[in-house]
């Protein structure tokens, strides 16, 4: 079959991507072997992907062999704009590519969102895939992505994300963690991992959850939660009020009748305090409210008002929650 004008521009225009993509890749130093392997076999395949990678490396050339003259005769523009517009071109592409390999993951562009791992220390950071798809990553977060042609996978190492999902019916978009599995079409949700647990809050859209590739997956609509404690156990399920998910994007959590030790395993990633309970039992204890995590050391200035519980501060870093023998 022949293929139109427009269909050759877009295969043009999707190869002169990869050739830039692997272009980058090659020389970032951080290149695997199979990666490696992967682009000789890229190479190989089309005389087009050759030359479109020449021309990528061409431009780097150019660039590196431009003369850096210590002075600029004025020169008349009508008569060298021509001569003058293909260094120029060749500066400004050499530059871009330059960028490419030193801008931090929130400001890569988007073609090389397709295979790299987006880790979050101290801060959250947001980035958006080359699909459009967004994603929201807490602190002490560790997410790969590892886009494919037939289906978008992401790999949650730990730490917890929260995803605006761009809708490709015909491309699933699958997150994997632990032997956990959580695919979308198109939707707004997120996902927590905790050592062995895994939890999914949906806030638009359906999301399926399965739990070990034997188990049956479970479909969450906006406003549901689901958590699997471990590789293989049951996935419970449980309402959840879709503004109150994720609120750590806006500076706060927000909890309703959650377990002491729940808020202060989640306000641990924002307080370096070291919390001791007594009696243990403390922990059970369920509690609501909002912390605001630009100020955690106040949620434990109004947890009395929240328990019957007295703060102690042994010191600047090491707290006792007491359960005050008045109200026992």
């Amino acid at each position: 079959m022949t293929q139109t004008p427009s269909q050759k521009s877009d295969d043009a225009e999707r190869i002169d991507e990869e050739a830039a993509l692997w272009f980058t890749r090659m020389h970032s130093q951080r290149i695997t072997t199979l990666e490696s392997t992967q682009f000789k076999l890229w190479l190989s395949a089309s005389l087009e992907h050759a030359k479109a990678y020449d021309a990528i490396a061409g431009i780097w050339r150019d660039f590196d062999a431009m003369p850096r003259p210590t002075s600029v005769e004025l020169i008349s523009p009508k008569r060298h704009f021509f001569r003058l517009w293909r260094p120029l071109g060749n500066t400004l592409a050499a530059f871009f590519i330059a960028a490419i390999l030193f801008l931090p993951y929130s400001h890569l562009p988007a073609m090389l969102l397709n295979n790299m791992t987006l880790v979050a220390t101290d801060s959250p950071k947001e980035v958006t895939l080359s699909d459009g798809s967004q994603l929201f990553l807490n602190r002490q977060t560790r997410i790969r992505v590892a886009y494919e042609t037939q289906i978008r996978n992401l790999y949650l190492d730990e730490g917890n994300v929260y995803f605006k999902v761009k809708s490709n019916p015909y491309r699933p978009f699958v997150i994997q963690t632990n032997e956990r599995r959580i695919q979308v079409v198109g939707t707004e949700f997120e996902v927590d991992k905790k050592g062995q647990q895994v939890s999914v809050n949906v806030s638009q859209g359906i999301v399926s959850f399965q739990s070990a590739n034997d188990q049956k997956a479970i479909y969450l609509l906006a406003g549901e939660s689901a958590t699997s404690a471990g590789i293989n156990s049951k996935i419970t399920r449980n309402n959840i009020e879709p503004l109150n998910i994720a609120r750590w994007r806006f500076g706060e959590l927000v909890f309703i009748d959650k377990p002491l030790a729940d808020v202060l395993r989640e306000l641990h990633a924002y307080s370096s305090a070291n919390i001791e309970l007594s009696p243990p039992t403390l922990a059970n204890s369920k509690i609501s409210g909002r912390i605001n995590l630009r100020q955690p050391e106040k949620f434990f200035q109004a947890l009395p008002s929240l328990l019957p519980v007295e703060v102690v501060y042994k010191d600047k870093d090491n707290i006792l929650i007491i359960q005050n023998k008045k109200n026992k």
